[in-house]
């Protein structure tokens, strides 16, 4: 397949690194949605809890979906939920044991991704091109 503009490369290894990660987290039997991946890595692995409206605000999703999210996973016993002492109103969220597990799979599978499609790049090429797609991002906040 080829294509032409940028735009479309970028859509193209988005949408073969989503299916990747889609089949390892299938083969590995990971009891997660690809959708949820950024809970694992915004939360703390190293026990720290944080707050439900600061995780809102860093992953960028409505309340409600937060709720739900995090109530799936609290009974899959891969997230601890508990009242904050010093404000009855805010909930505290952590990773469980099984979650950091879980974590580390998934970074695991992000290495393995990176590793096969930068097969061919040398190690200051692949320096480069992160150091590029950080460019981008920053730039792309500006956008909107």
């Amino acid at each position: 397949m080829s294509i032409d503009c940028i735009i479309g490369k970028i859509n193209l290894i988005s949408s073969v690194a989503d299916s990747y990660i889609k089949k390892r987290i299938k083969e590995e039997k990971l009891p997660i949605l690809r959708s949820h991946i950024p809970l694992f890595y915004i939360l703390p692995e190293n026990g720290e809890g944080m707050l439900f409206s600061e995780l809102k605000e860093r992953w960028q999703i409505s309340k409600s979906s937060l709720s739900d999210i995090i109530n799936r996973y609290e009974s899959h016993k891969l997230i601890n939920k508990c009242q904050c002492s010093e404000d009855k109103r805010s909930i505290i969220l952590s990773l469980t044991k099984e979650a950091i597990d879980i974590k580390i799979k998934l970074e695991e599978i992000e290495e393995e991704f990176l590793d096969l499609l930068l097969v061919d790049f040398e190690k200051e090429e692949r320096k480069n091109f992160e150091d590029s797609l950080n460019k981008a991002l920053n730039n792309s906040k500006k956008i909107l």
